[in-house]
């Protein structure tokens, strides 16, 4: 149990400190973390924080679905969704407070390695079996209903926050989150994922 925990905590913060990471770059992020940095700048208050409260949304959407199904253990996605938001903060506001990469090659390296890392921290997380991821759990719990693939509706989500987050830029203004970055991470994410789970993980 303390090893699953142990990993779980690891797995969130290669997740979280990455997306620190693509964020400080500015060529984009995943659509799910490029829909939080927005919102957070619209509401000005911190990406992490906004973080907390979106992934928060999808646990209660989770508990709401179950019901009395929903195990307790699932409970304990609070402590990685407020650990996770936590980390971001401390990335962006904190550790790379100064951090600035004028060259592009450079930016591109970095983000990319970010990527990279932050696929290793999701297979960290799922690969335990421990508890849940906030953002999947749900769509999984939604897709068994509807009678298709977390697969598919995961796209359907992302093409969704895709939109919403470009509808919001362009409403009020705010800087692009999303740019080549995005789609460069949506075309390794799910790879990357696959290679440290078969090649890594066991």
């Amino acid at each position: 149990m303390l090893k699953k925990i142990l990993i779980t905590l690891a797995g969130i913060f290669l997740i979280y400190g990455s997306v620190g990471v693509a964020v400080k770059c500015g060529l984009g992020v995943l659509p799910v973390d490029a829909a939080i940095t927005t919102l957070a700048g619209i509401f000005h208050i911190k990406v992490g924080t906004m973080a907390i409260f979106f992934h928060g949304s999808f646990l209660a959407g989770q508990i709401i679905l179950e019901k009395r199904d929903f195990r307790k253990i699932e409970f304990l996605q609070i402590i990685n969704i407020t650990f996770g938001g936590t980390v971001l903060n401390f990335f962006l506001y904190t550790l790379l407070k100064n951090f600035t990469v004028t060259h592009y090659l450079l930016k591109l390296v970095f983000s990319i390695t970010a990527f990279l890392a932050g696929a290793f921290g999701c297979t960290l997380v799922l690969e335990t079996h421990f508890v849940r991821t906030s953002m999947e759990g749900f769509i999984q719990l939604v897709a068994e209903r509807m009678g298709i693939t977390m697969g598919t509706l995961r796209r359907r989500v992302d093409i969704f926050l895709v939109i919403i987050t470009i509808i919001l830029i362009l409403i009020t203004k705010s800087g692009w989150t999303l740019r080549e970055g995005t789609i460069i991470a949506s075309l390794i994410f799910g790879p990357a994922m696959d290679f440290f789970k078969n090649k890594c993980w066991k």
